[in-house]
């Protein structure tokens, strides 16, 4: 997923009570999300409001995370929020692929080496991301490490594009059908030296649930979660409103394309234009067709509405690489925006 543009926003610190604020006011704490959209809450005006909205963000994921909730107890809100970020910082310490010390990276290590035992969560998102990349007939693969790599989006830079058989040989080791997953066992298993997921097509989306569970618990039933440009809205930001609206703007050009309202939905945006490598003069997009061993460069950008931020996650990276016509009756895509 592409990342949010940090640098707008104000560092982490102490957390912000906000009893009455401008739309304007809220827009320029929050940013822009995924460079192509920005969050805007619809509020209303109340002379004596019923809730604080207490919100923070956080250096977390390998992207901004932000967490608003809404509750008349300010404390029960600051505490919610509190165990929204513990439930994001226990997914990075699962799912990251940039930690060495995450049970993704020591899945990746063993494998060939036979089964591991894993999270449940774990277990529950790469048997969603291997469902999602059957169902996309292998284009999206959650195994696309050894390409990721190849093309220097980990460890090592290039200075020269990849040839036919250094492709050819990392293909080799992208195949979502030799990811084993046994879930009586509580094992996953990838079954040749060399293969390795990258699960940061899904595991923003799936922390963004996990934190907005984590407000559900602790009461808050009015609150917002944005992941880098995987955004869900619980209930409503004020009495009245139809949900919290996310103006999706074009990247390239500003313009104003799509205003999503999510009200118990999440909507996640998927692009090349922030995530990227440039090799002898080529600009590399980070998604990858997996199918041809490239990187695809068909949309500037795709975002998909659904009913949670994983499905909204993996399914707005499957849109990308399908296209508008595969796409279409995807199930639980409520809305998608090709750009």
């Amino acid at each position: 997923m592409a990342r949010s543009q940090s640098s707008q926003l104000p560092p982490d610190g102490p957390f912000v009570e906000r009893r009455m604020f401008t739309r304007r006011n809220f827009l320029a704490g929050l940013g822009l999300l995924a460079g192509a959209g920005v969050l805007a809450p619809v509020l209303r005006r109340a002379q004596r409001p019923s809730a604080a909205s207490i919100e923070a963000g956080r250096p977390l994921l390998g992207t901004w995370v932000r967490v608003v909730a809404r509750h008349p107890d300010r404390g029960r809100a600051t505490r919610a929020v509190e165990r929204a970020f513990a439930a994001v910082r226990e997914v990075d310490a699962q799912m990251s692929v940039h930690r060495a010390d995450s049970e993704l990276s020591r899945l990746n290590r063993a494998a060939g080496l036979g089964p591991m035992r894993v999270s449940p969560a774990l277990l529950d998102v790469v048997e969603q991301a291997c469902a999602c990349a059957r169902r996309s007939g292998g284009l999206y693969d959650p195994s696309v490490l050894p390409l990721m790599t190849l093309y220097g989006f980990y460890g090592s830079e290039r200075s020269s594009l990849p040839t036919t058989a250094e492709v050819d040989r990392a293909l080799a080791a992208v195949a979502f059908e030799d990811v084993q997953v046994d879930r009586d066992a509580g094992t996953i298993a990838l079954a040749r030296r060399g293969m390795g997921l990258d699960l940061g097509s899904i595991g923003k989306g799936w922390a963004v649930d996990r934190a907005v569970a984590a407000l559900r618990a602790g009461g808050v039933t009015s609150g917002l979660v944005d992941a880098g440009g995987n955004v869900c809205g619980l209930g409503v930001p004020e009495d009245g409103a139809d949900g919290w609206s996310v103006a999706l703007f074009h990247p390239r050009t500003g313009r104003s394309e799509r205003v999503f309202t999510l009200k118990d939905a999440a909507v996640a945006t998927s692009a090349n234009h922030e995530r990227f490598r440039t090799i002898a003069g080529h600009r590399l997009g980070h998604i990858f067709d997996a199918k041809r061993g490239t990187p695809a460069d068909s949309h500037v950008s795709v975002s998909v509405l659904a009913r949670t931020g994983v499905e909204a996650d993996q399914m707005s990276t499957a849109a990308f690489l399908l296209g508008p016509s595969r796409f279409r009756g995807w199930p639980g895509a409520l809305d998608a925006l090709f750009l």
